[in-house]
């Protein structure tokens, strides 16, 4: 028991207690060579993390879902993507409004107009002019009408 007793002291100054026995990494390590590898490594890591997903076309997608809808529907969301690109939200939410509470939408039209509104809501957190509480209601109905459909 009595030489147990020193497992349980802290270790003497200048002592080696670990596997290694005096083995120092650092002294045996070329830092000019390895330092710009592990920069290398750390910017090739994070890379592909720091590009930006661009941002769906909102547009683009209304267009194609609303191919086999009637020609006055087809015509409104033309209107509708006319008004988005030049920015006109509250103009092209007052006109898609209706186009979406007004009759059933398939599953690609729920999502382009899902699209549409992240783009509305988008341009709304970038000018709060914007924000009325008329364009809230359309946004509101819209919403409700894209997610009140069948869920299974």
């Amino acid at each position: 028991m009595i030489g147990n007793v020193g497992r349980f002291l802290p270790p003497k100054p200048g002592s080696v207690r670990h596997g290694l026995h005096g083995f120092s990494l650092v002294r045996h390590v070329n830092t000019r060579r390895t330092l710009p590898l592990a920069a290398l490594a750390a910017i090739v890591a994070c890379a592909p993390g720091c590009g930006r997903k661009p941002a769906p076309d909102a547009t683009l997608a209304l267009q194609e879902s609303f191919q086999t809808a009637p020609p006055e529907v087809q015509q409104l969301v033309a209107q509708v993507n006319t008004q988005l690109k030049a920015g006109q939200v509250a103009e092209a939410t007052r006109t898609l409004a209706p186009v979406v509470s007004g009759r059933p939408l398939t599953d690609p039209q729920r999502q382009a107009v899902g699209v549409a509104l992240q783009q509305i809501n988008k341009s709304i957190a970038a000018n709060p002019k914007l924000h009325t509480k008329e364009v809230y209601e359309l946004r509101a109905r819209m919403f409700n009408a894209v997610h009140s459909g069948p869920r299974f």
